[in-house]
């Protein structure tokens, strides 16, 4: 551990104090930061360059490999959501998911030929049946077949992933605009219509380091709080800071700061510093009714992994503990963030009706 690290306040010790104006200091500064693109200081190539960018050295392959699911989950699966792992994917099931295209194998396309217009109604006339399979395989049965027996092994409903990523930029293409999935078609259709499952299946998360055998992982659903989520930041070996993750205030949360605090920095100690890396990002969800603090994911300590309410900047210079920083109340979030969702890999259902029935059987 370097000698300038910060040094974590003890489990039992007193939280660090919340305060608003931290947030609201670091809302402002990311603000700023996505208002200069226009001025942004660019390299040999015309490429925009954040100087913030220069304080991450290159990930090594170890710090990626970590962070895959499939080898952190066997040392957390005690403190995490029970998850089933199918791996190695059958080479036509992969060639299936990356074939153009968002269909379920045996069921038509539609493809268009004419001009999208902004404005006005079509009448159809531009769009067709296409019978034409290409490269597309679709006998995946044992596949199929493989998924439905998992899913059943979670109790019914799970959602999906793949080493890296989730595909929470497809819910659209869901009917109940969730991951939930019951049925091997389901999960199809989200990882067709998901840019970040391709990605992870052509290795274009981390192109500079080698490729990982890609893998499908289907997860235990449950309706969430996106309030209780939280993300944590590892440094040298000591947790720094931890965020909120979900851009709202909530009153709450204000009133429980101090406690959520002081689980997460237990929960550190006893379980989460246990991460073979040095330097990382985790993501935590606390179950207010079972008063339990649940793992969700691990991320590489990266500039492209959200810093939430802090930035980069002090994250990678601060020499103590920085607490827990909350969204704080009278701020737009929409004026400040865009798509926050989009880049975390556990889906959030912002509809948690159903939560206090299903929060108990989690990791059961």
């Amino acid at each position: 551990m370097s000698n300038n690290s910060p040094d974590l306040q003890g489990a039992d010790s007193p939280p660090a104090m919340y305060t608003e104006e931290d947030a609201r200091t670091a809302i402002s500064a990311l603000a700023l930061t996505n208002n200069q693109d226009a001025e942004a200081v660019t390299d040999s190539q015309g490429e925009a360059v954040d100087d913030d960018t220069l304080l991450f050295a290159p990930l090594t392959q170890s710090e990626v490999d970590n962070c895959a699911f499939s080898s952190w989950y066997p040392n957390f699966s005690r403190v995490t959501f029970k998850s089933e792992i199918i791996r190695p994917l059958d080479a036509e099931f992969v060639k299936y998911l990356l074939s153009d295209g968002v269909f379920v194998p045996g069921q038509k396309r539609m493809e268009y030929h004419g001009e999208l217009e902004e404005f006005g109604s079509s009448n159809g006339s531009d769009w067709s049946d296409s019978d034409d399979g290409g490269d597309v395989v679709e006998d995946i049965s044992s596949t199929t077949a493989e998924i439905s027996r998992r899913i059943e092994l979670l109790g019914g409903s799970a959602f999906p992933r793949t080493t890296w990523s989730a595909p929470t930029d497809a819910d659209w293409a869901s009917t109940t605009s969730t991951l939930e999935c019951k049925t091997p078609q389901d999960v199809y259709w989200l990882l067709k219509a998901s840019t970040k499952i391709a990605k992870d299946l052509l290795n274009e998360r981390y192109p500079a380091l080698a490729s990982v055998e890609p893998e499908l992982v289907l997860r235990k659903w449950a309706n969430l709080h996106p309030s209780m989520v939280f993300r944590c930041f590892v440094r040298n070996n000591s947790l720094i800071g931890i965020s909120q993750v979900d851009v709202q205030f909530h009153k709450f949360l204000s009133e429980m700061s101090a406690d959520i605090e002081q689980k997460l920095q237990k929960f550190f100690a006893a379980h989460a510093s246990k991460f073979p890396s040095e330097s990382y990002c985790y993501d935590v969800y606390v179950a207010r009714t079972v008063d339990r603090v649940l793992v969700m994911d691990f991320e590489p300590w990266s500039y492209s992994v959200d810093s939430c309410l802090f930035e980069w900047r002090e994250l990678c210079t601060t020499a103590q503990f920085l607490g827990l920083r909350l969204f704080p109340e009278g701020v737009n979030p929409l004026g400040h963030f865009s798509a926050k969702y989009s880049s975390s890999r556990f889906p959030i259902e912002m509809t948690a009706d159903a939560y206090h029935a299903s929060v108990a059987t989690m990791i059961e």
